[in-house]
């Protein structure tokens, strides 16, 4: 869009919500000094590029499916590298704790 040019705002969204959400929102909306208007239709954009995101960009091919659920399937099997930084990291802790325990 042109910077010099206003957005086209022809379009409507109508919706029936109750009381309590309608006021719950309008105190959401005004914590966030907006207007409902602007409130609603900045949740909504954000949940729809949340959800276009995951569809367009996450989806997985019948390959990638198939090779996931192989993965799943197979027999789990040890990362050498892996365990070695996991008994590190538990021996860390160990350490950590026995120094606090120690020092009270």
């Amino acid at each position: 869009m042109n910077p010099t040019q206003t957005p086209d705002r022809s379009a409507r969204l109508n919706m029936r919500i109750s009381p309590d959400a309608l006021e719950s929102i309008r105190e959401a909306a005004s914590a966030q000094q907006q207007d409902v208007t602007s409130f609603v239709l900045g949740a909504a954009m954000e949940r729809a590029r949340a959800v276009l995101v995951e569809e367009r960009l996450l989806q997985l091919t019948p390959t990638e499916v198939a090779q996931i659920d192989a993965a799943l399937d197979a027999e789990p099997r040890v990362v050498p590298e892996l365990a070695r930084l996991i008994r590190d990291v538990r021996g860390r802790r160990l350490n950590a704790a026995q120094t606090t325990t120690s020092a009270s």
